[in-house]
């Protein structure tokens, strides 16, 4: 009934409302009020798994909002922490090794709505069949060209996620592969033919702008168009790449010739 005709009211208040069927059982076992019943039942394949209940309520807190668990359970179905930034990389390592498992239980927990929509609110992705190598084939595209001049479509959170997980010690084998992966299919050989390489030298996302600017470097000492300054200078800058440990010593060469 409504409040005024409610003579129980006081007691419901008091209390709250108590039910026995399935989400409000999952509900008392994490702690969890009533507030968190829509997001149970949107992703009823979640929590039928005890292991991955388990795994949510160890990183439960008191404060919780219902997105904020809804980024739990994410972090749950790709066994990372509880950060966007966290699960991404978990699932671009995944994609690295040609593996799927975590994606699919995402999918099937019916959370890859929720990455979609954190997605295009902290990086700007959008896409009308969104994915993983979609999504990381653009993040690359995206903040080449934010260096390049070339269109960006995602946003510079995006640029900021890329430098964090390029120089992550642990992420470092996936980084490389997908940089690898995508300067193939974005044609970065063929758009660095066209550029100097000066205005590529706080640039290293990709292992063949390392080897661009290797290239000409080597032509310039031989043709003696640069001086040895600007060779020391050029190479002491490359040596904060990513890539810089790959080509030491050809860098170390130009840089005595």
């Amino acid at each position: 009934p409504e409040d005024l005709d409610n003579w129980l009211l006081d007691v419901q208040l008091a209390h709250g409302e108590f039910r026995t069927d399935q989400v409000a059982l999952w509900l008392s076992e994490l702690e969890l009020g009533m507030a968190f019943a829509e997001v149970v039942e949107d992703h009823v394949e979640f929590f039928k798994a005890a292991k991955r209940r388990e795994a949510l309520k160890r990183r439960l807190e008191s404060d919780d909002t219902p997105g904020r668990v809804r980024m739990k359970m994410l972090s749950v179905c790709a066994q990372s922490e509880p950060r966007l930034d966290a699960v991404l990389e978990s699932l671009l390592e995944e994609l690295a090794e040609e593996e799927d498992g975590r994606w699919r239980i995402l999918v099937r927990c019916g959370l890859d709505s929720d990455l979609w929509q954190q997605m295009e609110r902290q990086y700007g992705y959008h896409s009308d069949a969104p994915g993983i190598k979609d999504f990381v084939i653009e993040l690359f595209k995206s903040c080449y060209a934010m260096e390049t001049g070339g269109d960006v479509h995602l946003s510079s959170e995006a640029l900021v996620f890329l430098r964090r997980w390029k120089d992550s010690r642990r992420h470092e084998e996936a980084f490389e592969n997908l940089a690898d992966e995508c300067s193939g299919i974005l044609n970065i050989e063929q758009d660095l033919a066209k550029r100097d390489f000066r205005d590529l030298l706080e640039v290293d996302y990709f292992s063949l702008i390392d080897q661009k600017i290797i290239s000409d470097l080597v032509q310039e000492v031989v043709a003696r168009t640069v001086t040895p300054g600007d060779v020391t200078r050029w190479v002491r800058q490359r040596r904060q790449g990513h890539w810089y440990a790959q080509y030491r010593d050809l860098y170390q060469a130009i840089d005595y010739a």
